[in-house]
């Protein structure tokens, strides 16, 4: 992933957060134990990633299509994060960088939060 590479060339990693980002699309949600739900289950499994619907607006109409919903989005950029070029980074220090990464991320989303109206109770969680 993009971990590696920027270990591989030395690239620093800059944390970004695009606030409104979630509503550029409507996913269409299926009742658990459905067919298609147990279908997206099973992508998921099979694949490592889910099968999931999704829908925006229309060229000609706003209701239904693939183009995004227009919606401000507010991206915000965090402190770069050096990193060392290692040209054969092992397992170990391919997730130590992806923890700090995923930890700057996080931080940045909680300190800017409120100023996109996010209720202050929000939080995300990234795996």
């Amino acid at each position: 992933g993009f971990i590696k590479i920027a270990l591989e060339t030395g690239a620093h990693l800059v944390p970004s957060y695009a606030f409104g980002e979630n509503e550029l699309y409507n996913q269409i949600e299926f009742e658990e134990g459905s067919k298609i739900r147990r279908f997206q289950e099973w992508m998921k499994k099979v694949c490592g990633i889910p099968a999931v619907l999704f829908h925006g607006r229309g060229l000609f109409n706003y209701n239904f299509g693939v183009l995004p919903f227009r919606m401000q989005l507010d991206t915000v950029l965090g402190a770069p994060i050096p990193v060392e070029k290692t040209p054969n980074p092992t397992q170990e220090q391919i997730d130590k960088l992806h923890g700090i990464y995923v930890r700057k991320l996080v931080e940045l989303f909680e300190e800017n939060k409120t100023k996109y109206e996010v209720p202050e109770d929000a939080h995300i969680t990234i795996q």
